[in-house]
């Protein structure tokens, strides 16, 4: 009798597990994805920059869209990528940067060659550096620019 209603559990559930696949199709055949489908990733377009200048001792927040130019001091700064792990992975912050150093009170014909062109990672700041005399930049945060 035990052995029976075991078998007979066991052919239920394998009939409910079975039917599951097709009663989640008919509905997703009548009505609009779910939200999650909906949803596309939202790529990030901001980079949050922080900036030092060493003779002042004061620090700038910086907020530069990509392929924007931000001027920091004599420094240009361009952010060309920036991108940021989804919430469910650990966290992890990078960007590619190119800073180029304009020099003051002189015209220039052509663009200088750039003093830092690399990925910065907003966790290690150190690792990937601006090394500049006068100012130091490193990378907070990358964002949408709806938030």
């Amino acid at each position: 009798m035990h052995r029976l209603l075991k078998r007979s559990a066991l052919t239920a559930g394998l009939l409910a597990v079975s039917l599951l696949p097709v009663q989640a199709q008919d509905a997703a055949e009548g009505e609009a994805p779910a939200p999650a489908e909906q949803a596309a990733p939202s790529v990030p377009d901001t980079a949050h920059l922080m900036g030092l200048n060493k003779i002042t001792a004061r620090t700038h927040p910086m907020r530069v869209g990509l392929d924007a130019p931000l001027r920091f001091g004599t420094l240009g700064i361009i952010v060309r990528a920036c991108e940021k792990a989804r919430p469910e992975d650990p966290p992890k912050t990078i960007a590619f940067l190119e800073i180029r150093e304009y020099p003051v009170n002189e015209n220039l014909e052509e663009e200088p060659e750039p003093i830092f062109s690399g990925w910065m990672l907003a966790s290690s700041p150190g690792l990937n550096a601006l090394e500049h005399p006068v100012y130091d930049v490193w990378l907070t945060d990358c964002s949408t620019s709806e938030g």
